[in-house]
């Protein structure tokens, strides 16, 4: 039998491989490139947009006016007691 899919948990998964980028690599990224990294065979380019905009809202990550996106300060927290 064919397990159903969890779009909550592919919506995480989305979201941590975003986040995990930003928080592996120094300076900001520009979305178009964000996009370009992450887009395979099961992440398209919106999978990778709704999760820029899903930890944006949550202050994980910040946009500048041009585009560009970098961890914020509580990312960067959680991502040193974490390990």
């Amino acid at each position: 039998m064919q397990q159903q899919p969890n779009p909550a948990a592919e919506d995480a998964k989305n979201e941590w491989g975003v986040l995990s980028r930003l928080l592996s690599n120094d300076g900001p990224w520009s979305v178009d490139e964000m996009v370009r990294s992450q887009e395979d065979a099961q992440t398209t380019r919106l999978d990778t947009i709704d999760a820029i905009k899903h930890l944006e809202a949550e202050g994980l990550i910040h946009r500048t006016s041009d585009g560009l996106i970098f961890p914020t300060r509580a990312a960067l927290y959680l991502d040193k007691i974490v390990g």
